[in-house]
């Protein structure tokens, strides 16, 4: 069977068609819709990791109630699916290799396999390392992508969770984890799972100073850099620290000019940090004497979520605009030195 093909494959997540989604979990206590449902499509949001909508949902009351759609789907995903710098789409070849693989039972062991890569690799290998001319290779990248969605939907589910008090305020209101109405929906591997988030009406904070909805006063962007910089470093203060974090991941509300954090697949937990950490140290390979909360903090500084909104941003509006943002950062260092003066006084 040739690997490649000049067909791909089409999107299903057009403006104008429709999904039907069944609830896993409901965040929001009191859904207006049923546990099924269908999702009307207006429009994709975009689509580089994860395939995003806008969509609208008929609610118990016949009326309309609007939402993102995200789901994390391995066949679709302009980022998630580089290969060498270049976008390979998903084909009808790609999946006839990747479903022999599950029938002969081979994605358990090399899922297994993957897993163990991540754990001991300093960086774990991307999925397009996996690729070569036989159809195993293809099927062992489709794998390793299912793996990577699923993954997501996690660490985004995870993030938002812990995040429960800071929805509606700085990052959207988590409304219920869904999956897709396939066929055989229970085997996993053919699942497609997704979350449906609150709708910020806005514009990205990169557009801050040519967006139309943005104030036209450059004396108040200060203001709005200023609260996605204090929502970041909220995020950090919960134990989590995001790896893909800046200005066109930040939402502006069009109409209370209020900014929300975006896309939270791709974070790091205190907890999970502390335990690899600790599993080093007993295996030789970290640091002696080490403390959790001083180790966590330098991995805050080093990641430096606050300044990759804030001083991009500065940057950004001086060069377009020539305009200076006044943006006030976390004092990391002092916290850091707060918690070893605690664990001295002890």
């Amino acid at each position: 069977m040739s690997l490649e093909s000049s067909y791909t494959t089409p999107v299903p997540y057009q403006p104008g068609t429709s999904l039907e989604i069944e609830v896993l979990e409901d965040c929001h206590c009191n859904l207006p819709f049923p546990r099924t449902f269908t999702a009307f499509i207006s429009e994709m949001f975009s689509m580089t990791m994860s395939p995003v909508l806008d969509v609208t949902i008929n609610t118990k009351s016949n009326s309309d109630f609007r939402a993102v759609l995200k789901l994390y789907d391995r066949r679709f995903g302009t980022t998630l699916r580089r290969i060498l710098g270049k976008h390979k789409p998903h084909t009808p070849a790609d999946e006839a290799v990747f479903q022999s693989f599950i029938q002969r039972g081979d994605i358990v062991p090399i899922l297994h396999e993957l897993e163990e890569e991540r754990k001991t690799a300093l960086i774990g290998p991307e999925a397009w390392h996996h690729v070569d001319d036989t159809p195993e290779g293809r099927a062992r990248y489709e794998a390793s992508l299912w793996q990577e969605c699923n993954e997501h939907f996690d660490t985004e589910t995870k993030a938002y969770a812990r995040l429960k008090d800071l929805q509606g305020k700085s990052i959207p209101r988590m409304y219920a984890h869904v999956r897709v109405m396939v066929p055989n929906p229970d085997e996993p591997y053919s699942e497609i799972k997704g979350i449906l988030l609150e709708v910020i009406p806005g514009y990205k904070l990169w557009d801050l100073s040519t967006s139309p909805l943005a104030p036209s006063d450059p004396k108040l962007w200060s203001g709005i850099v200023q609260s996605a910089v204090d929502a970041a470093h909220d995020i950090n203060k919960r134990g989590i620290i995001m790896n893909d974090c800046g200005p066109r991941n930040v939402v502006v509300d069009k109409n209370s000019q209020c900014p929300f954090i975006i896309d939270l697949a791709h974070c790091g937990f205190k907890d999970r940090l502390i335990e690899e950490w600790t599993r080093a140290e007993e295996e030789g390979e970290g640091e002696q004497d080490w403390v959790p909360e001083v180790e966590y903090w330098v991995s805050v500084r080093g990641c430096d979520n606050s300044g990759a909104i804030g001083a991009v941003m500065t940057t950004r509006v001086l060069r377009e605009n020539g305009w200076k943002l006044d943006i006030r950062y976390p004092d990391c260092e002092r916290m850091i030195d707060e918690v070893r003066a605690v664990r001295l006084d002890r």
